[in-house]
């Protein structure tokens, strides 16, 4: 290995390094009590040295969501390619978007909770191709909802199948976060009636009983 391809592999491994102290920081305590020399006490590294891969804590958290949307995305992609009815197919993707909060909590926080705990968030000038690789992560997340629920009964139209894409998140993130409040049930035994309720609403039938 050359000394270009050996620096490019230690920085790479430097940047996840930040991003896992930034993401565990973010989860633990909220983003607005964070701080920059914080995060890189967590990643052991200088100040500075922080600050040339990330130059600000806006900037760090972006970089979290667009991590988190990808490794949401690779389990939304492989539910909607899953052979079977169109019940099958979406009943497979509200079992990826759940099992995603399951396996990843901290990345699902960074999605949907932890800016919603608190009045602060990123608010900064960050940089558009950040921004541009946010939303286009963000779409490609919905993009995917949609096509698999635009096999569901309903009114026509993009925007009416974009308000059903938006209705389905809210409520799975609503189950996410009342069986971590509460706590007394299986995941799993939670993740099968929160899918059969929504199939039910969707397609007027429940796909569960069908399995």
């Amino acid at each position: 290995m050359g000394t270009q391809e050996r620096r490019a592999r230690e920085r790479q491994e430097r940047r996840g390094q930040i991003l896992t102290a930034a993401r565990q920081l973010f989860w633990a305590q909220g983003f607005s009590r964070t701080t920059m020399p914080e995060i890189a006490r967590a990643a052991e590294l200088a100040p500075g040295t922080l600050y040339l891969y990330f130059p600000s804590k806006d900037a760090l958290y972006i970089e979290l969501l667009i991590d988190g949307y990808a490794k949401l995305l690779s389990r939304l992609d492989a539910a909607a390619h899953r052979a079977g009815s169109p019940e099958r197919q979406a009943g497979a993707l509200v079992e990826a978007f759940l099992h995603f909060a399951e396996a990843e909590p901290q990345y699902f926080d960074i999605i949907f909770f932890v800016l919603q705990r608190e009045m602060g968030g990123p608010h900064q000038t960050l940089n558009r191709d950040q921004l541009e690789r946010l939303r286009a992560a963000e779409e490609a997340c919905h993009a995917v909802a949609r096509s698999v629920l635009r096999q569901a009964p309903g009114p026509d139209g993009d925007a009416a199948l974009q308000v059903t894409v938006e209705a389905v998140w809210s409520m799975l993130a609503g189950v996410v976060f009342f069986w971590r409040r509460d706590g007394g049930r299986a995941f799993h035994t939670v993740t099968r009636r929160a899918r059969d309720l929504i199939l039910a609403a969707l397609f007027g039938s429940r796909e569960g009983a069908a399995r």
